[in-house]
């Protein structure tokens, strides 16, 4: 009860010191009205609980107040994110090291967390690149992956 009365003598005040402030006119007398609600609003913000504990209004039988997490939908956006993350990659990877390149992001969910653990690379065609230049390329290509994803992630690049 001690909060609520601090909460309404809290907004009447601040209500009167922004009214002083304000100028006449139709702003002043705009944002007055809006003051007021706002003070009629911190008033009734009890009432709803208030009426619950009474019983006057309440949740039907057999319902939860506690939202559940939509798993299904948190799985869809880390799917897409992942399918991003592998065209986004191909594509520089392609076009930076003139190879062709076959991207598997691998990803898991860690409470609310998209963590990949992850990332195998295949490269399909070395494109201009010799025999000599293999093992050089795969080497930068694995080095170019692990800065894009950090420590935490396990790179495989294959021819």
């Amino acid at each position: 009860m001690q909060g609520y009365i601090l909460a309404v003598c809290g907004a009447v005040i601040l209500s009167a010191l922004i009214t002083i402030l304000m100028p006449e006119g139709k702003i002043g007398k705009f944002i007055n009205g809006i003051l007021k609600l706002f003070c009629v609003a911190v008033m009734l913000l009890p009432l709803p609980s208030a009426l619950q504990k009474i019983g006057a209004i309440g949740m039907p039988e057999g319902t939860e107040a506690s939202l559940s997490l939509d798993t299904e939908f948190i799985e869809a956006m880390f799917e897409s994110r992942a399918r991003e993350q592998q065209n986004k990659i191909q594509t520089e990877l392609e076009e930076e090291y003139e190879i062709t390149v076959d991207i598997q992001v691998l990803w898991e969910r860690n409470a609310y967390e998209y963590v990949v653990p992850q990332v195998k690379v295949k490269i399909v065609d070395f494109g201009i690149n010799g025999e000599d230049r293999h093992i050089f390329v795969i080497e930068q290509v694995r080095k170019r992956v692990s800065e894009w994803f950090g420590n935490k992630t396990e790179v495989i690049v294959v021819e």
